[in-house]
């Protein structure tokens, strides 16, 4: 660049960074403009002003869509401060960085948003009224970095950028049924009897994570009967009598006709937890993590043993 970064951010304009990572994150300019409530055009508008302004080229344009050139790779990091610094300034002028008012989107794995976290965030939204508390219970990950969401629960435990992670527990999984379903059929004492029975599982092209192979792990090379991209869908189906599948063990325990079947074939996995640096600092971001961190650790045995 042909100034100095500490020169260039003297004359930044806020509203051109918002143009700049709105298409940084989404990589069009169609997108970027959904975001931003605005027409194309106008994107690409602000982002050659800007261009312009700099005196180099922070995007190349492809049929693929934008990427940034290396320019624009180190002007990333200023505007992602710059939006940070921003951000807080809002809640600090606005009071709602040390309240329990406003939104906070948790984004986590479909069985455990819709079967362990929906309810509890209820109990708590009661205990806050203010607080607007989206959860998005869905078969993939979100972004920090894109401030999709505030809060991540994964799978797995990121190994690298700027996010401050915690592991919330590490839970049990095992093979399900229900008693109708096994009624009548011969015993299963190991792996290799599964091959006699209808199995439940995930549909393998929409696998969001490959730690979800479960059956694979159990019983290399068994035959799935039926197939869903969600574990809540997994589960219906085998209360409905449809087969043998892997559940986590507190989805189980919401359920009073499920048996396990061979119970010394348990596997396990980890929740991990993420939030931004910045956005911990807020107060409703802040007590909305310790309320999912003390749920989970009141419940242990929830995720490690069959109770019903």
């Amino acid at each position: 660049m042909a100034n100095t970064f500490k020169e260039v951010l003297a004359d930044l304009d806020w509203d051109d960074m918002r143009f700049f990572l709105a298409l940084c994150r989404h990589k069009s300019f169609v997108s970027a403009a959904l975001e931003l409530n605005t027409t194309h055009p106008t994107v690409a508008r602000k982002i050659s002003g800007l261009e312009d302004s700099l005196q180099s080229q922070l995007f190349q344009r492809t049929a693929k869509g934008c990427r940034l050139t290396p320019e624009g790779e180190m002007l990333l990091p200023y505007a992602e401060k710059l939006e940070s610094t921003f951000i807080h300034l809002l809640e600090a002028v606005s009071g709602k960085n040390s309240q329990l008012v406003g939104g906070v989107r948790i984004g986590a794995p479909n069985g455990f948003g819709n079967l362990f976290l929906a309810s509890r965030l209820i109990n708590f939204q009661t205990l806050h009224p203010e607080l607007e508390i989206e959860l998005l219970a869905l078969p993939k990950y979100y972004s920090l970095s894109k401030r999709e969401v505030d809060i991540l629960i994964s799978l797995n435990k990121p190994t690298g950028g700027n996010v401050v992670t915690r592991k919330l527990i590490s839970y049990k999984l095992g093979l399900f049924a229900t008693e109708k379903y096994l009624q009548g059929k011969n015993e299963i004492r190991r792996s290799d009897d599964l091959r006699q029975h209808r199995i439940v599982g995930f549909i393998d092209d929409l696998m969001f994570d490959q730690d979800m192979k479960f059956i694979e792990e159990i019983a290399p090379g068994l035959k799935t009967h039926f197939r869903s991209s969600t574990v809540v869908t997994q589960m219906n189906a085998l209360i409905a009598d449809g087969g043998i599948g892997v559940l986590p063990y507190f989805m189980a325990n919401t359920v009073d006709n499920l048996v396990p079947v061979l119970p010394e074939k348990n596997l396990e996995r980890v929740f991990w937890l993420q939030v931004n640096p910045d956005s911990r600092q807020l107060a409703r971001v802040r007590t909305t993590i310790d309320f999912i961190v003390t749920q989970i650790e009141d419940n242990p045995d929830l995720f490690s043993s069959l109770s019903n």
